[in-house]
């Protein structure tokens, strides 16, 4: 471990040294500055100075620039969970010339790395606040009471208003009125409000909207599909809320249009009655969106972590209007979640994931209905993705069948099994962080169970 840090401070030091060797310093031409002349000086990043030089560091610097904040950013689970790439690299690439860029000849050594280390450190914690955001929603399209998954909270818009107007009196207008313009005409009732610490402004907007979506998703776990497969944030993949359409028919003009709001036809008191049938769901599902907000997954990160993967997978699946891009999410999400690696281990898993949850062996009917067997079904399901993907049949003229309908049930009822599962798992002191051992307690806690 030691001479593992070592190597990579000296790896570290070796390009620090690279970057500063190229850093140069222009003066400004008299006149308008034109992108012509900027674009001639060949910088990968640069700044003006308080000389009123341009100080930047030379594009043939920029692989290297790239490989020490690559190896910055990764070296903290503080920074690549905080932090974007993007934004990372900037102040990495700001740093290095704010510091170094007035003496580039200058000989660098240990202390300069660790001062380099040391002003990153103190600006990601100045730049790291508490923050909480307010993310429009489209949930229902009756008003209801509040409700938490986890540590994200929805309200109906109405008690936003009425709440905000009241701590926000002076600036209520100024903050809320264009994100309510927004959620009016995109008919978003809903707001979910979720406190995201440890992270960049950028960063946080990243991991709150992940979060909604899978507390999202969890609502999808727990409300008939008819009425929850559109739900979605308001700025995610949503489709509008009308569609109009306008045709030509033998000559003729002809009009139509659809609604497409989520849960039309849920009336009041539905969605509570729905939230209190599924509570226990929504517990298991607000731990696993705790944990992804946090950053603190405990010693299950690997379970943790492909639970939400493929409860993400599983979301954009639904929203995804063509049959042959939504079957390959809806696999992906089997896969994500099983951590399989191939294809023979993606076969291999969803049998074992099958016979685990559900009892059924490779020859019992998964679809009694048209005598699909579990095998065939699995074999399927590893084939169709495939090709797909590959080209062998045509995303935009290939017929699925019934291929994504029983392919959605399966991974609903896997997701949900899995994240009760998990909670029962998660207070085992015996637990470890293997998909192949999580379902091996389960095999065995459910035999001991129907005995």
């Amino acid at each position: 471990m030691w001479g593992n840090q070592v190597s990579a401070n000296s790896t570290k030091l070796r390009y620090l040294r690279q970057i500063v060797a190229r850093i140069e310093s222009h003066v400004l031409p008299a006149g308008a500055i034109g992108s012509q002349w900027l674009e001639g000086l060949s910088l990968f990043r640069g700044r003006l100075n308080v000389h009123g030089h341009v100080v930047g560091i030379r594009k043939d610097a920029g692989l290297a620039t790239f490989n020490l904040t690559d190896l910055l950013f990764n070296g903290s689970p503080q920074y690549a969970r905080g932090v974007t790439f993007s934004d990372f690299l900037n102040q990495v690439s700001h740093l290095i010339i704010e510091l170094f860029g007035d003496e580039p000849q200058k000989h660098l050594d240990k202390p300069d790395l660790q001062k380099l280390e040391n002003t990153l450190r103190n600006w990601f914690l100045a730049n790291s606040p508490s923050i909480r955001l307010y993310i429009p929603c489209r949930l229902t399209t009756v008003p209801g009471s509040a409700f938490k998954i986890g540590p994200i909270s929805f309200d109906h818009i109405n008690n936003v208003i009425e709440r905000e107007k009241k701590e926000n009196e002076k600036l209520f207008e100024v903050g809320f009125q264009s994100v309510l313009s927004a959620m009016a005409a995109e008919a978003a009732h809903w707001m979910a409000n979720v406190d995201v610490s440890g992270c960049t402004k950028n960063r946080a907007w990243e991991i709150g909207d992940l979060a909604v979506d899978i507390a999202v998703t969890g609502l999808q776990l727990v409300i008939p599909l008819n009425f929850s497969e559109r739900m979605a944030r308001m700025m995610a993949r949503n489709l509008p809320r009308n569609r109009d359409m306008v045709s030509r028919v033998d000559g003729a003009l002809s009009f139509g249009g659809t609604n497409q709001q989520p849960a039309l036809g849920m009336g009041p008191y539905v969605l509570e009655a729905q939230l209190h049938a599924g509570r226990a769901i929504l517990e298991a599902v607000g731990h696993r969106v705790e944990a992804f907000l946090s950053g603190n997954t405990g010693q299950l990160s690997t379970l943790e972590q492909a639970w939400c993967d493929a409860a993400y997978w599983f979301h954009e699946g639904l929203a995804e209007p063509l049959d042959t891009i939504a079957v390959p999410k809806l696999e992906t999400a089997i896969e994500v979640l099983l951590h399989t690696e191939s294809t023979k281990g993606s076969k291999g898993r969803l049998l074992r994931a099958i016979k685990t949850f559900y009892g059924l062996n490779k020859q019992d009917f998964i679809n009694p209905d048209i005598q699909i067997t579990v095998e065939k079904f699995a074999a399927d399901f590893v084939r169709d993705r495939s090709r797909i993907l590959h080209g062998t049949w045509s995303t935009l003229n290939h017929s699925l069948r019934d291929s994504r309908p029983s392919l959605t049930l399966l991974v609903h009822s896997l997701l949900t099994n899995y994240v009760i599962e998990l909670d029962a798992f998660a207070a085992d002191p015996a637990a470890t962080d293997d998909v192949d051992r999580f379902l091996d307690w389960v095999a065995t806690r459910r035999e001991k169970a129907s005995s």
